[in-house]
């Protein structure tokens, strides 16, 4: 471990200087450019070390040899020496160098070279000669990543291959964990591919847990396509930089026919993943792609004449690669798993015809460092029909990090628990038993993993909060306590009503006013003043006294409310559901049962959306949550009704006390404007 530290702390030393030489030298502005000459010195030193025969001359042999001679001119002659190597050769026989091996440095720059020189080798060296652990390897595999991530801080296209290594080393494991149940022959040929790899951090991490950590190989052939050719450098730079040097990496676009990629349909057992999110294809362009090329989006594609998002696409295309029996475990954005249209046809389609091992809901910080709180899930797939199956839903709070800022730098600080590594242990030990799990079980409380039949999952979403362990546990609770004499479990459908309400046109605000979200405070009050002062930029519903609303916006922050008699003509803001007591119930009643823990208990867990500050619950899941109301003649229904009346009372002279406020308080501001 203290070899490990001392070769972290190395590489990051290292990257702050290079962050300061490039500055100081006003050399290199564009952030790629730093990194290909980066790439270029690390070739340097692979090639050195990892294929001793072609004798290129180590960065230290170089740096204390040619110093008459100057060392641009030395650093040239040995990449073209490099570039020859074949640990340095893509596998459609270029050079990782390029046609054209040279430095980006005039030979006048000398200082600037030697120190490029000089902090690669102070970096990497020990590494690269060294002996190393398992754990060095994912050390150095992180920092490598980091360091490409740290370039890409201000190229947020390029930053969305940043995987963080919590994710890559939990995705990598269930691979793992996977292909032990079905215990390979060493002769069988084992193939891993990464279609999107960016610098090729999935297939080196499960490299490290396949071979270093099983001590097994089989006949492990790795497989990465990158549309970017500077990816697919990096990736091979990466590979090689582990000592393996056979990996095959590709350019190529694995969502267009003609990429190498097409020689692997339906070859992959295992693919691990984090396709580009945002991008839009549209479906002429992928009309002319067949059934083997999209499955289960084919028919989709050839009928409709809009655009497509890449995940969804990439989804489709992950399947066609994989064989009868694979594996795909892939990172992807929380629409892919909640939202309706397309992504809800494409969750059926998958329902249908493959079987879900288990998803994973990932913390909005996990991308944070990449410029995004974008929320994410990991899915694991097999490409086989489902028979009842039982999924793994789980979800990671935290990553045992949150990410700051440094003079405009994110970094990570460690903080917390890697919920991951929690759940990497507990779905390993209960796959052993996976068939024996009954729907809706609950396999560990914090962090959260529930087992779930397959044909109960919701078709509508397959959001992990919504069976998360909270939910489920106060389910179970609410079921008990309704199966006694003493309570009822109802669904707030059974008590409300949603009146149809349509938008007003806003009037003057002497006449008209409207109720935000956010002058709503606990247990139903109103900050009055804002209120009074707020001027709607566009129209509201109309409410009046006695509707109860509820914010679907953030549930995580309650904020419920009764209308209060007020003199004016009354709006609300959208992100409000409108509700109405069913005869028997009062406004009171429902909003103190909404307020109450178990039913937030459930609320909070049934949100969906694409970052943690934009959840929403929808209508139909805010109807279904359960709310328990003592029976008529149980010995609790009394104690029940004075909660009630008293709640109702006090929360009416509130209101009846910050209009009173709010009125001396504008006598007062209006004496002294005269």
């Amino acid at each position: 471990m203290q070899q490990d530290n001392e070769l972290v702390r190395q590489f990051n030393t290292g990257l702050q200087e290079m962050r300061e030489l490039f500055h100081e030298s006003g050399r290199l502005e564009d952030s790629n450019a730093k990194l290909d000459e980066i790439t270029k010195l690390l070739c340097l030193e692979i090639a050195s070390v990892r294929d001793p025969n072609l004798k290129v001359p180590s960065l230290k042999q170089l740096l204390n040899q040619y110093t008459e001679k100057g060392i641009v001119p030395a650093l040239n002659e040995a990449l073209i020496l490099a570039s020859k190597s074949s640990i340095l050769t893509n596998y459609d026989g270029e050079s990782l160098l390029g046609p054209n091996p040279k430095f980006n440095i005039a030979e006048s720059e000398e200082n600037l070279a030697r120190a490029l020189a000089g902090i690669v080798l102070n970096s990497f060296n020990g590494y690269l000669r060294g002996n190393h652990t398992a754990k060095t390897f994912e050390f150095l595999n992180e920092a490598f990543s980091h360091f490409i991530r740290d370039n890409f801080r201000q190229n947020i296209e390029d930053a969305q291959y940043m995987t963080p290594p919590e994710a890559v080393n939990y995705m990598a494991e269930l691979g793992a964990s996977y292909f032990k149940e079905k215990k390979l022959k060493q002769s069988e040929q084992f193939i891993i591919c990464d279609p999107s790899c960016g610098v090729g951090s999935f297939l080196a991490q499960f490299y490290r847990v396949w071979c270093m950590g099983e001590k097994e190989s089989a006949n492990l052939v790795l497989i990465g396509q990158d549309k970017v050719d500077r990816m697919a450098r990096l990736s091979l730079l990466n590979l090689a930089l582990f000592g393996i040097n056979d990996a095959k990496v590709y350019r190529g676009n694995s969502l267009l026919t003609g990429s190498p990629l097409d020689l692997y349909h339906e070859k992959c057992d295992l693919i691990l993943t984090n396709p580009p999110f945002g991008a839009k294809f549209s479906c002429l362009d992928l009309s002319q792609n067949n059934h083997n090329f999209f499955p289960l989006l084919c028919n989709y594609i050839q009928n409709k004449t809009g655009e497509i998002d890449s995940e969804l696409l990439f989804l489709d295309r992950y399947i066609s690669l994989l064989k009868p029996g694979g594996l795909l475990v892939a990172v992807l954005p929380d629409s892919v798993i909640s939202s309706g249209g397309l992504s809800e046809h494409l969750r059926k389609k998958i329902e249908e015809k493959l079987t879900i091992r288990s998803i994973t809901e990932l913390p909005a910080v996990t991308f944070a460092q990449a410029g995004t709180r974008t929320k994410t899930c990991i899915l694991e797939l097999e490409k086989t029909s489902p028979q009842n199956n039982i999924i793994f839903i789980s979800k990671a709070s935290s990553l045992g990090y949150e990410v700051a800022s440094k003079k405009g730098v994110p970094y990570k600080r460690i903080e917390g628990k890697n919920d991951l590594e929690i759940l990497s242990n507990i779905i390993s030990d209960a796959n052993t038993s996976r068939k024996t799990f009954s729907n809706f079980e609950l396999i560990f409380n914090e962090p959260s993993c529930v087992a779930v039949s397959q044909k109960t999952i919701s078709k509508k979403t397959w959001t992990p909060s919504h069976y998360s362990s909270s939910r489920l546990s106060t389910l179970e609770t609410l079921e008990k306590l309704g199966s006694s004499d003493n309570f009822e479990v109802v669904q707030l459908k059974d008590i409300v009503s949603i009146p149809k309400r349509r938008n007003q046109r806003i009037l003057d605000k002497k006449e008209q006013k409207c109720i935000s979200v956010l002058h709503i405070g606990a247990f139903g009050t109103v900050n009055i003043k804002d209120f009074m002062e707020y001027e709607p930029k566009t129209p509201g519903k109309s409410c009046k006294q006695g509707d109860i609303l509820f914010s679907k916006i953030n549930p995580r922050i309650p904020r419920a409310i009764v209308v209060p008699k007020l003199p004016f003509e009354l709006t609300c803001s959208s992100e409000f559901e409108i509700m109405q007591p069913k005869s028997g119930y009062s406004s009171y009643e429902i909003m103190l049962l909404l307020l109450s823990d178990y039913a937030q208990n459930q609320i909070q867990s049934l949100t969906s959306g694409t970052s943690s500050s934009h959840n929403r619950i929808k209508t139909n899941e805010l109807m279904s949550v359960r709310l328990i109301i003592p029976q008529k003649d149980s010995l609790m229904r009394e104690k029940y009704e004075n909660a009630v009346k008293s709640f109702s009372e006090a929360n009416i002279k509130i209101h009846e006390a910050n209009i009173i406020l709010q009125k001396e308080w504008g006598l007062i501001n209006s004496l002294s404007a005269t």
